[in-house]
């Protein structure tokens, strides 16, 4: 038997893992450079998935419930929408800014939240979060908890409100499904005290050694931990921000709700809100193309509206919140690709430390 060829060596100075590293980057890039087809991509996701749901209610009565139209309502879905981002602006500058006595320009940070909030990015808003933050200058490790930070902060936000709908929805009486309300009245505040008990920046040092499953876990718990940096007084910017987000969303879906006729009550339509936001817009692939319109919609069924009812009020909000910042988002995008360190503050001490 001829012996075996030696291995062709790598080429200097780089190692063959980053060879497929540098093509997925590559792709991430190329596949970026094209926002609106990625949007266009998503849009049909979206209304692919309503119009199958549309069929399962029925044609007919889809369409009598969309009928009943107030056009007076579409000002609140635009201006819900507004408002929303502006308050992601706010906490996303906040928790930008753990450690370091300096803070983004706003102009940058409305960038960032801009072109996260577009329905083309393919690794979710917190992908394009997490690369701004990266060309700003922080390193991978402080730019990665930071984000996880983020959405451990929307959580932190909306879990407790709807969790105190399905409770004062216990307590009065309702015809929503106890499946709904149990687990929301329950499971939320249990959840929160083992997550924070849990994430305590101290139990989580040295995140980048050990095994690779072992560091993953590491900086998700750092990332849940950023919330007890987050001091109500020092940042309270980011705790009123993401409220105002959630709420002006929220505020987005009620309008929807009232642009088709639909009366549904303020702790209904937060419970059906945060159903149908399992996991948020900023984290799923494509703004949540496909995974919104069908948790939205079933989410309104749990509640009390019939499927017909909930297939244009959803096609209404989610017109609202991916249409509005379609071209601002491609835009921005374009902006953040362009982002270098001199355009923020020198980054303080990791969120960890």
């Amino acid at each position: 038997m001829a012996p075996a060829s030696p291995p062709r060596p790598a080429r200097p100075g780089r190692s063959p893992h980053t060879v497929p590293t540098a093509r997925r980057r590559d792709l991430f890039e190329r596949l970026h450079g094209r926002p609106l087809l990625l949007a266009a991509v998503a849009v049909g996701i979206g209304a692919g998935v309503l119009i199958l749901v549309a069929g399962a209610a029925g044609w007919p009565s889809v369409i009598r419930a969309s009928g009943d139209v107030h056009p007076d309502w579409i000002a609140l879905l635009v201006g819900g929408q507004i408002v929303a981002i502006a308050g992601y602006v706010a906490a996303f500058r906040s928790v930008e800014a753990i450690g370091s006595p300096h803070r983004l320009p706003l102009r940058t940070v409305a960038t960032i939240v801009v072109a996260g909030f577009g329905s083309h990015a393919i690794g979710g808003g917190f992908a394009i979060d997490r690369r701004a933050l990266i060309r700003l200058g922080h390193d991978d490790s402080e730019a990665t908890i930071r984000v996880l930070g983020l959405g451990a902060l929307e959580y932190a936000v909306l879990a407790p409100l709807a969790c105190g709908c399905a409770v004062l929805l216990l307590i009065e009486g309702s015809s929503v499904q106890p499946a709904v309300l149990w687990p929301w009245a329950i499971a939320v505040p249990a959840g929160l005290t083992i997550g924070l008990w849990l994430a305590r920046p101290d139990r989580w040092r040295d995140a980048d050694e050990g095994p690779r499953l072992r560091c993953l876990w590491r900086r998700v718990m750092q990332g849940v931990g950023v919330l007890h940096l987050l001091r109500p007084l020092r940042y309270a910017d980011a705790w009123l921000g993401m409220a105002v987000y959630w709420i002006a969303d929220i505020a987005t879906l009620y309008g929807a709700l009232r642009l088709f006729g639909v009366h549904l009550g303020i702790p209904e339509t937060v419970l059906a809100y945060a159903a149908g936001y399992a996991a948020t817009r900023r984290t799923l692939p494509l703004g949540g193309a496909g995974a919104t319109e069908a948790l939205m919609s079933f989410s309104l069924v749990w509640v009390g509206l019939s499927l017909a009812q909930a297939v244009p009020v959803v096609a209404a909000y989610r017109l609202a919140n991916v249409a509005l910042p379609l071209l601002p988002a491609a835009r921005a995008q374009r902006d953040v690709f362009a982002l270098t360190p001199t355009a923020t503050a020198t980054p303080g001490p990791r969120p960890d430390r």
